[in-house]
């Protein structure tokens, strides 16, 4: 009987592995042509029982560490980029930066959840939280594998890749931050100019917390 049960997990972890290779680029392609979409379909879908929730899609969360993990593997099949010497002793491990990576993409998602809850005056719990934490990791994942490919292009050994990868960074960064304002501006009924300030707000905020955090924490270590 026990066996049976391990069976049954073992069949199940497969397929939900392997299903990933469809429910990926679809919720990529989606996510990439409509965000806002997307982030409306995050809240509906927490709205149905656990079973049936993302059934056509990856869970944002997911989906989030997928594009990261992606990312990162893009970023060292490239010569020139797998030197990590110069990192703190704990980041030198490859599994320990590709945690470090999840950690700080998920802390846009979170500064921009706590922003909107407290714009709307909503009591913050696990449950308020969870429904903009979810949409907010749908734009959060195709952001955070379009800044590691430009990482990954900068380093690549042909004319102007560096400009390249500045173009690429800066269109990210801009689709990133006019999603998080028409979100703003929707959601808090204020408006599109607002958006950007609260979106540009956050995110300045957001670095600069990571930077301390990061710091203390490579002092501590240290």
């Amino acid at each position: 009987m026990d066996f049976m049960k391990l069976f049954k997990s073992l069949e199940e972890l497969l397929y939900e592995i392997i299903v990933m290779l469809v429910f990926f680029p679809k919720t990529l392609w989606l996510t990439f042509r409509y965000p806002q979409r997307m982030m409306d379909y995050a809240d509906t879908e927490l709205g149905d029982v656990q079973s049936e929730q993302y059934n056509d899609t990856l869970s944002p969360p997911v989906f989030l560490m997928m594009c990261v993990a992606a990312s990162y593997l893009a970023e060292r099949s490239v010569p020139g980029t797998t030197d990590l010497s110069a990192l703190p002793s704990f980041l030198q491990n490859p599994e320990n930066l590709l945690a470090m990576r999840v950690l700080v993409f998920s802390l846009f998602p979170l500064m921009m959840s706590l922003r909107l809850l407290h714009g709307l005056k909503v009591p913050l719990d696990r449950d308020t939280l969870r429904a903009p934490f979810f949409a907010q990791c749908f734009i959060a994942a195709p952001t955070a594998m379009m800044f590691g490919f430009s990482q990954s292009i900068r380093h690549v050994a042909t004319p102007h890749s560096g400009y390249v990868a500045t173009l690429l960074l800066i269109l990210t960064l801009g689709w990133y931050l006019r999603q998080q304002a028409s979100w703003f501006h929707a959601k808090l009924d204020c408006s599109l100019a607002r958006g950007w300030v609260i979106a540009l707000s956050v995110s300045i905020t957001t670095m600069f917390l990571f930077f301390v955090f990061a710091a203390f924490f490579v002092f501590a270590v240290m």
